[in-house]
C-alpha cells in the first residue's frame, strides 16, 4: 500500500487566535480524503466534510493556515491528547474510512 501525502492546514476561529483544530488533507486526485482532530471522541477521524467545509466552500466558516508537517506537529500537541499521526497511519485511516464513507454518501 502506497502511503499517501498531506497537506497540513491549521484552523483558529480568528487570525489572532490560537489554533483548534487541525486538517490533514491527502493529496489525490480522487474523492477528498481528510483526517481531522474530533474532540468529542479524542481520536483523530476521517472527516472529508470538515475539510472541504473550511478548505473550498465557505471561507467564513474559520481562519486557515496552511502549515508544514513539522508546524503541524507542534501545534497539534496544544489541542490534542494524541500527537498527529504519522502519514502511513493517517493513510490506513483514510484507508479504512474511504469504503463506509461513500457507501453512506450514496444514501
Amino acid at each position: 500500500m502506497e502511503t499517501l501525502t498531506f497537506g497540513y492546514f491549521l484552523l483558529t476561529r480568528d487570525p489572532d487566535g490560537p489554533p483548534v483544530n487541525l486538517i490533514a488533507d491527502a493529496d489525490t486526485m480522487g474523492p477528498t480524503q481528510a483526517v481531522i482532530w474530533d474532540r468529542s471522541t479524542d481520536a483523530w477521524t476521517f472527516r472529508p466534510d470538515v475539510a472541504v467545509a473550511f478548505l473550498w466552500e465557505d471561507p467564513e466558516v474559520g481562519e486557515v493556515q496552511e502549515v508544514d508537517r513539522a508546524t503541524a506537529e507542534r501545534e497539534a500537541l496544544h489541542f490534542t491528547t494524541v500527537p498527529l499521526p504519522t502519514e502511513a497511519e493517517l493513510t490506513e485511516i483514510c484507508r479504512e474510512a474511504l469504503p463506509r464513507w461513500l457507501r453512506g454518501a450514496r444514501k
